[in-house]
């Protein structure tokens, strides 16, 4: 039999971690989330404060989801004709 507990100790541990590699490998987030995730992920988030480059959108060997760019940067990048779809209007 397994103390739930201590299980739910440890997912917040687990969450925590992932939360803190995310914001750092995507340098985003607040200073306060941060702190709190270090917090409560220590002493796994202080590896991850040692191996994974700020800003560098790759943590432990995954590739980070990368920023949506706006509608009309993706078009210009490609240099192709507007997509289809809805236009804003200011």
């Amino acid at each position: 039999m397994t103390d739930s507990g201590t299980e739910g100790v440890s997912a917040v541990w687990v969450f925590a971690n992932l939360s803190f590699t995310a914001m750092r490998a995507q340098d985003t987030g607040s200073d306060f989330w941060k702190i709190v995730s270090f917090i409560f992920g220590f002493p796994g988030t202080l590896l991850t404060l040692m191996i994974v480059a700020k800003g560098g959108e790759r943590a432990y060997g995954m590739d980070m989801p990368r920023r949506a760019l706006p509608r009309q940067a993706v078009v210009s990048e490609l240099g192709a004709a507007p997509l289809p779809g809805p236009t804003v209007r200011e």
